[in-house]
């Protein structure tokens, strides 16, 4: 079941809701635009661009989000309810928290959309919220550190160096 049926405010000038058929190229321009960012910085976390296959499954599931601020979208991610490519088959109920972009005139909304999705899994009764983020990275795995994650694995199975957070919602 996806997160989220409908759309919902985020911010008293945002509002989270699910991404819809067509509107592909706005959460991979979203992504496109962190992975250039990230370019500029030396992370090579990313692709340039992601292909249009890798979004349009989370679209058709609910699991694409985008967040519209009054000049339209300005950030995006995938909440699923399972992964088990990184995490295995687990008993714990939890959501799992990818792709995340932030546009950079949004900076700083990040812990929000970070902050509703736990609360959406506290509402739906999950034990967790997960993230998987490069091991390369350790400015983004200390960002999500000082947002409440703890580090659980570094898997040696996964596809690119990762490391896998959890943050235990109540």
């Amino acid at each position: 079941m996806p997160i989220l049926a409908g759309p919902e405010p985020l911010t008293p000038d945002t509002t989270i809701r699910p991404a819809r058929a067509g509107e592909e190229d706005v959460v991979l321009d979203l992504l496109a635009e962190a992975a250039t960012w990230l370019a500029a910085r030396g992370i090579h976390q990313w692709p340039q661009r992601f292909p249009v296959d890798s979004v349009r499954p989370q679209i058709q599931a609910g699991e694409a989000l985008l967040i519209v601020g009054p000049g339209g979208p300005i950030a995006t991610c995938a909440v699923a309810e399972a992964d088990p490519g990184l995490w295995g088959e687990t008993k714990e109920p939890a959501y799992y928290l990818g792709r995340l972009a932030v546009a950079r005139e949004a900076a700083g909304l990040g812990i929000r959309i970070i902050d509703w999705v736990g609360e959406k899994a506290a509402a739906h009764h999950k034990t967790f919220v997960r993230v998987a983020t490069t091991r390369d990275n350790p400015a983004l795995r200390g960002y999500y550190e000082r947002a409440g994650f703890q580090h659980v694995a570094d898997p040696p199975q996964a596809k690119w160096p990762t490391s896998l957070y959890e943050k235990r919602v109540s």
